[in-house]
């Protein structure tokens, strides 16, 4: 028969157990990273965690696309630190929060472009745990202009072509007309530093009456559509 000395140290040792079983780490709560921001904006994208205040030497990382750059790191008691892509483009007096242990955790990027477009993700660490995770976002930027024009062709044919310029990502690009299926549209695109010109060129047979024809530029990503329309005339031959 068990000593009472003997059961206290038993619920002893299964107290320490649960404590240490239970307990939660690092964890991160939410991770909130727009998942489409306009060019030129400023955006926060934040990393709200908790951790026990057992854990030691908290370390909160971020890192850039699926090779894991690292562009940012903070250690409470130092300053924060812009690293790679995001070196001079962050706001590093940002505060998230006032506690001391989470107070430089998010990204203030200063301003959005398109070579950030991509996946972040954050790391809370300690000594003893650790969480990860990841997002992505895109920049986007809507075209400067979008031209709908009818080129120079051979006699009997016409040239209908949509000329959008300025543009991230790369957008679906098509070309339609009220009085027939336009096939055969052929759709290029360039890229100019880091934004797009894109153009769709259709071949028909030459106009007889007024038609109508349209163009639609679309980023499905960005849930972004913007159409053209204009209407184009017979050409008129003049015999000398």
């Amino acid at each position: 028969m068990m000593s009472v000395s003997s059961l206290c140290h038993i619920s002893t040792i299964f107290f320490i157990t649960a404590s240490i079983n239970f307990g939660t780490g690092v964890k991160i709560n939410k991770l909130q990273v727009p998942e489409v921001i306009k060019h030129g904006a400023p955006v926060i994208l934040d990393c709200d965690f908790t951790l026990d205040d057992t854990e030691e030497d908290l370390v909160v990382k971020w890192y850039f696309n699926k090779n894991k750059t690292l562009v940012y790191q903070w250690i409470p008691a130092l300053k924060p630190q812009g690293l790679g892509i995001l070196k001079d483009r962050l706001n590093l007096e940002y505060a998230a929060s006032v506690d001391a242990n989470s107070v430089h955790r998010a990204l203030h990027i200063l301003k959005a472009v398109p070579d950030l477009s991509g996946d972040y993700t954050c790391s809370v660490s300690t000594l003893q745990s650790e969480d990860i995770r990841t997002k992505s976002m895109l920049v986007f930027v809507p075209e400067k202009e979008l031209l709908l024009r009818r080129l120079e062709a051979e006699e009997g044919l016409m040239r209908v072509q949509c000329l959008a310029d300025g543009v991230f990502p790369r957008p679906v690009m098509s070309l339609h007309s009220q009085e027939r299926e336009i096939e055969g549209t052929e759709v290029t695109a360039r890229l100019r530093g880091q934004l797009y010109e894109v153009s769709a060129t259709a071949t028909l047979p030459a106009l007889k009456d007024p038609e109508e024809f349209s163009c639609e530029l679309r980023i499905p990503q960005a849930n972004y559509t913007v159409r053209r329309e204009t209407v184009f005339y017979p050409v008129i031959q003049i015999n000398p």
